[in-house]
């Protein structure tokens, strides 16, 4: 008997459970080369002469057979089991790992290294002796082979980028993703109104393909009556990743994307390589949202009529930066004040076309019927449109594409593209469309589109980001936006003549101050111009005792229906103590009076956030009338919930609440999560019934079925995924805490935790005759069959996992024994005796 307080549950599990099978072969790999002879009187007398230890004289000795390991290459896994072998050899280990052109072609080395290589003469293992860069090594404790190779062998060559062979298309399941939006408005001595909209995406996986379809629905209400609704299916198509091609094969109701030409909706089928699956310098950049808000504002991002973001923001300036880099051509966006008020915009998203490694052609090919969102309209023209990029040089790409419909439409686009390195990337192309307009009958159009587009990403910033462009249409061109308007009628369309797109952001750090910029403007050969632009900088610094003061500067330009204004906005935010601050912000929009507003916000918890403010003008402190606003987040493992609210006396108030979440469900048990884009991989977690385990943070956790979904992974980029061991409920043991993978586009992936929940024992395993058990020896529960502890030396064991009333069996050579535990844990106090009772 003695005491082991000093033996916690963490160290302890993780020394007895998961090591002791290696750890002797462990201890022997940092001896001398030379055989050694080992003292057997640390074994049990009863089975010294029954246990054979010469394999542990040599160091890195594997006892021959097949094994079913993990395999990590440079520490990215495979997301697959394999069945590898190790054959006896004469070496100094004794023992060999036999690997065919296989198995490294699955672990992404180079074809041309591979075809250097000979096989041994037993003709199915390769001869890796005189390439002794190339290590193997088998974790028997965990049965993780590891493999360091260097990366010149390597397949791919992009660093902090997981090459295909690693890629897990995820399993079969169904997911809902939602979003649930309700506002209301009280205008003193007017109608009331109300607001109920929703949007998300139900889908299906099975195997790579994916299944979705993007639903949304609007309702207003006058005085508690409905004035109209609005509901469609915007989007239903079938998709799936071809890693081996780089590319998606989507079929159904989907949006056109491409780097040439304008998009639009339509029904049909599109092959494309997919950027997302490049290493991150040859992929597209994501749009930047910015704006300002007057009030307590709904911000709906859409594109040809389908919702792709919505949120409520505070009063002032607001960044959305999360849409993704999956977006092609102009996005609308509409801002939406308390009082029903409307602004509108819009951003450019395109990015720079088909930057292609030397030798490689990327690709987009469609071919459909164009349609309206969440409509077939079969009396358009069928169409296709195909374009490709070819790595003509190191740093030079060719491209070019066409549009092409079974009636009275085509275009044709060529261009060069430069990838500058350091100074960024540049691209110029011509594109020459010719039509015949519903109002020209008898007379075909034709005109030339100029454009030049230049980007940078600055990757020692992190996500700092600079897009340029320009565009110039001569005044016969013809979109084909423009084509398919004037085939349904619609003459209200304008007719582009130039486009400029600037977009910067830049933290200059000698400064301390973060900068942005961006300006779009459109002119038209048959309309008025317009200009929209944001333009904001921002600055921390000290004063005194004061730390971390913040700065801010914003301007924009935004049109409300037909007119436009300009909006000013300034803010001084001082901290204070645990994640808490007060701000100060001055605001003028147009002709209208300054606004000036006194806020208070408070995260101090990280899972419920809150703010409350008041604001004035000149006007409205004359007559005692200030506005107030308050607002409140609440993050839990389910999903998140968004309210809102504000009065100004004698002129209104204002309500609205917003939640959204999803649910994803496989065959290993369903759960509800937070919220996850519906084409972004999310990772199911299981427990194995065990609740209440937090996963990454405690926003996920295990449910009553044991099921976590950590939401919104990155496609084709490697994430890792930790169990908070720190805050495991009481008696549970969790054995792989550490996740690593990388998933395709839309997948649904699982994972078991190999959860143990019960009682934790720390004790001295003792047969009838007053020996110990052998050195080794599993200790299984009789009922269920799991391990849940190993024999150490003089009988010691650490046992986990152990329920009511269970009873453990033992087993060794024609010996069985069993212990009948006792109903609690003994972690504080000292390890008892376990009488093992031989069974007969």
């Amino acid at each position: 008997m003695f005491n082991h307080s000093a033996f916690r549950l963490a160290k302890f599990s993780a020394l007895i459970r998961h090591t002791l099978s290696a750890s002797l072969c462990s201890a022997l790999f940092v001896l001398p080369v030379a055989a050694v002879e080992f003292n057997t009187d640390m074994i049990d007398v009863e089975d010294r002469n029954n246990i054979d230890i010469s394999q542990f004289k040599k160091k890195g000795h594997i006892t021959p057979g097949q094994y079913l390991v993990s395999v990590q290459v440079n520490k990215n896994t495979l997301p697959q089991p394999l069945m590898m072998e190790w054959i006896a050899t004469e070496g100094e280990s004794g023992s060999l790992l036999c690997v065919n052109a296989e198995h490294l072609t699955r672990f992404g080395l180079d074809p041309d290294f591979i075809s250097e290589l000979r096989y041994l003469p037993n003709g199915k293992c390769l001869d890796l002796a005189a390439k002794p860069e190339l290590l193997f090594a088998l974790n028997k404790g965990t049965m993780v082979l590891s493999i360091t190779v260097p990366q010149a062998w390597m397949k791919y060559q992009a660093r902090n980028w997981t090459p295909p062979e690693f890629w897990d298309q995820g399993i079969a399941g169904v997911l809902l993703d939602y979003n649930l939006y309700a506002s209301q408005y009280n205008p003193q001595g007017g109608e009331d109104s109300q607001n109920i909209s929703a949007y998300g995406t139900l889908g299906f996986n099975l195997g790579a393909w994916r299944l979705r379809s993007d639903y949304q629905y609007n309702q207003d209400f006058r005085n508690g009556k409905s004035t109209g609704s609005d509901s469609s299916l915007a989007r239903t198509y079938l998709y799936r990743p071809l890693p081996s091609l780089s590319s998606k094969l989507t079929l159904g109701q989907y949006d056109l994307s491409s780097d040439i030409f304008d998009t639009f909706h339509f029904s049909g089928a599109s092959l494309e390589s997919d950027e997302s699956m490049l290493p991150p310098d040859l992929q597209g950049y994501a749009p930047q949202i910015t704006g300002i808000a007057q009030t307590n504002a709904k911000v709906t991002v859409s594109q040809s009529g389908r919702i792709l973001y919505q949120t409520t923001v505070a009063p002032g300036p607001f960044t959305i930066t999360d849409l993704g880099e999956t977006y092609q051509g102009q996005l609308d966006v509409v801002v939406e004040e308390e009082d029903g008020r409307k602004s509108t915009f819009q951003v450019g998203s395109s990015s720079i076309p088909f930057l292609t490694r030397k030798g490689q052609v990327r690709y987009k090919t469609s071919v459909g019927k164009p349609t309206e969102t969440g409509h077939n309209d079969v009396n358009n023209p069928l169409f296709f449109t195909g374009e490709l990029s070819w790595g003509w040089l190191s740093k030079v790409s060719l491209y070019g594409g066409t549009m092409l419909t079974a009636d009275d439409y085509h275009a044709v686009t060529s261009g060069i593209g430069f990838n500058m390195d350091s100074f960024g990337s540049l691209s110029f192309d011509v594109t020459e469309a010719e039509a015949t307009l519903r109002q020209e009958k008898d007379e075909k159009q034709r005109g030339f589109s100029y454009r030049v587009n230049y980007a940078k990403r600055f990757e020692e910033t992190g996500s700092q980001i600079t897009f340029a462009g320009y565009r110039f249409s001569d005044k016969e061109y013809v979109s084909m936006s423009e084509y398919l308007a004037s085939r349904e009628g619609d003459d209200s369309t304008t007719n582009e003549k130039e486009s400029y797109v600037v977009s910067f952001n830049q933290y200059l750090e000698s400064l301390s101050l973060n900068s942005y910029l961006n300006i779009t403007r459109n002119t038209y050969w048959d309309n008025s111009s317009n200009t929209n632009y944001s333009f904001s900088i921002s600055r921390n610094f000290d004063i005194g005792p004061f730390r971390g003061i913040s700065a801010s500067l914003a301007l924009s330009r935004i049109r409300w229906d037909d007119s436009s204004e300009n909006q000013v906005f300034f803010s001084l935010t001082l901290p204070l103590e645990q994640s808490r601050n007060l701000m100060y912000s001055y605001q003028r929009s147009g002709g209208n009076s300054a606004s000036h507003m006194a806020s208070y916000y408070d995260s101090s918890d990280r899972n419920n956030t809150w703010n409350l403010s008041a604001s004035t003008t000149e006007e409205d402190l004359r007559h005692g009338e200030p506005s107030l606003r308050g607002g409140y987040q609440h993050y839990s493992p389910y999903g998140r919930l968004n309210m809102n609210g504000s009065v100004q006396p004698n002129q209104y108030r204002s309500i609205s609440a917003g939640w959204n979440g999803s649910l994803t469900a496989t065959r290993h048990g369903m759960s509800l999560h937070d919220y996850s884009p519906a084409n972004n991989a999310r990772m199911m977690v299981d427990a194995d019934g065990v609740e209440g385990i937090e996963v990454n943070s405690s926003r996920t956790r295990t449910n009553a079925f044991g099921i976590a979904v950590v939401p919104s992974l990155s496609n084709y980029i490697t994430s890792t995924i930790r169990v908070n061991s720190n805050t495991l409920p009481d008696g549970v043991d969790i054995e792989n805490s550490v996740i690593r993978t990388t998933m395709t586009e839309g997948a649904i992936g699982y994972s078991k935790l190999n959860a143990t929940k019960g009682y934790q024992i720390v004790g001295i395993v003792q047969q009838e005759n007053g020996h110990y058990p052998p050195l080794g020896i599993s200790v299984v529960d009789k009922a269920s069959g799991r391990e849940v502890g190993l024999i150490a030396e003089e009988g010691f064991v650490y046992l986990s996992g152990i329920q009511d009333d269970s009873t453990l069996r033992l087993t060794w050579a024609d010996k069985t024994c069993e212990i009948t535990p006792p109903n609690q844990s003994n972690l504080s106090g000292t390890a008892i005796l376990l009488p093992c009772k031989t069974v007969h």
